[in-house]
């Protein structure tokens, strides 16, 4: 089971989250969509809008991005 199936769902939508991602970055972000497929593995992870992270180098504020659910260590909610 990931963290996603675990713990992340619908009520954590529109929520500003501090995420540990498995290659070491570090993000803050706003949760868009959790999308939770019993079905296919691969469609499991989330949609973000990306407020700031450790590296910057890759992906520019404001975008908005995916990530595989099995990428996801570690959240915290940080509020609205």
């Amino acid at each position: 089971m990931t963290i996603i199936k675990n713990l992340l769902g619908g009520e954590h939508q529109d929520k500003r989250l501090r995420v540990e991602f498995s290659d070491g970055e570090i993000a803050e972000i706003k949760l868009v969509a959790v999308c939770d497929c019993d079905q296919h593995q691969e469609c499991n992870g989330i949609v973000y809008d990306l407020i700031s992270t450790n590296r910057q180098d890759r992906v520019k504020k404001g975008a908005t991005c995916w990530a595989d659910s099995v990428d996801v260590r570690t959240f915290e909610i940080l509020g609205d």
